[in-house]
């Protein structure tokens, strides 16, 4: 494990040129029409591979190529387990995702994309022998929160298909919590009566919250993640327990498209590599080497490698 180095890359969401771009900066190159490194390195891809972007199935196409080839893993970001629930059935022929119209705009780009169901029937088989979170001893990936008793409860490397799909889907048993815990992350409540507007339009009553802390005493405004100005400085309802040891291994997350920020560490030991890719941002990666105190240097972005400055 010490000798191994990795590069981890955040939510592509179909951005191909986005990702051959990032891959070029971070230095590896095309052979046997695999991007490999010079150097041995291997990048773990942190899931969300699909939907929104313009070219999902060379997104697809690559990073594949790279698994199958021994140069990269790769973890199932919620989409991926969105879109395999979205196309199966429980034993009442009801879908796992049901096709409500909120639902089919999220995988439009993907359905566009793939009009012909046994090419993503077999997409989809091969997503779903991904593992949820990695865990390397010195390293740590998940999508959104890294959740001990989470992982051991899905036993990580385990399929999403059959009789424990079907569990891990329904809303309301242990299964589903642990899934969402690692796919969506933990969330809190906002006060009665308080509602905020998401990104993409929708009016919530519930908060993505600061995983790796304690919130017992925090407001929402100071639990939320990432940060809005818009919260109250209320107590939240329904706080989850949380919390990520300052002395853990790195981890490595995506899920939660940061915006006008220069990547940075979150805390010595975490790091989001998830900066809006397909939302107006960038996609991002880090150059791991073994540290055990990530280093705001190591970020690397798409396009000509300048990392935007810090927000003003």
């Amino acid at each position: 494990m010490k000798e191994k180095r990795y590069d981890i890359i955040g939510d592509i969401h179909g951005h191909a040129d986005e990702l051959k771009s990032l891959l070029k900066n971070l230095g590896y190159e095309k052979a046997s029409g695999v991007f490999q490194h010079p150097q041995g390195r291997q990048v773990i891809f942190l899931g969300d591979y699909i939907d929104r972007g313009p070219k999902i199935r060379e997104a697809l196409q690559i990073v594949r190529g790279m698994v199958d080839a021994g140069q990269a893993l790769a973890i199932l970001g919620n989409h991926e387990v969105n879109a395999i629930r979205f196309q199966t059935q429980d034993e009442s022929g009801e879908y796992l995702r049901p096709h409500t119209p909120k639902n089919v705009v999220q995988h439009q780009a993907t359905l566009d994309q793939f009009p012909e169901a046994p090419e993503w029937a077999q997409w989809l088989d091969w997503l779903a022998g991904l593992p949820l979170a990695l865990d390397l001893g010195d390293l740590r990936a998940v999508h959104a929160s890294w959740d001990d008793y989470a992982i051991a409860g899905l036993r990580a490397r385990g399929r999403q298909e059959g009789e424990s799909l079907i569990l891990r889907s329904r809303e309301g048993t242990l299964a589903h919590e642990h899934l969402s815990r690692l796919l969506n992350g933990p969330e809190a409540l906002l006060p009665e009566g308080h509602e905020h507007q998401t990104s993409d339009g929708r009016i919530r009553n519930d908060i993505r919250v600061k995983w790796w802390l304690n919130l017992e005493g925090l407001t929402c405004a100071e639990a939320i993640f990432p940060e809005d100005s818009n919260i109250p400085a209320l107590p939240p309802r329904n706080v989850p327990m949380t919390g990520y040891a300052d002395d853990a291994p790195p981890t490595f997350f995506g899920h939660y498209a940061l915006k006008d920020a220069a990547p940075a560490p979150i805390r010595p030991n975490l790091a989001c590599l998830d900066y809006g890719t397909g939302k107006g941002g960038f996609l991002c990666a880090y150059r791991w080497d073994g540290e055990q105190e990530l280093i705001a240097d190591k970020f690397v972005v798409s396009g000509d490698g300048q990392k935007p400055g810090p927000t003003k």
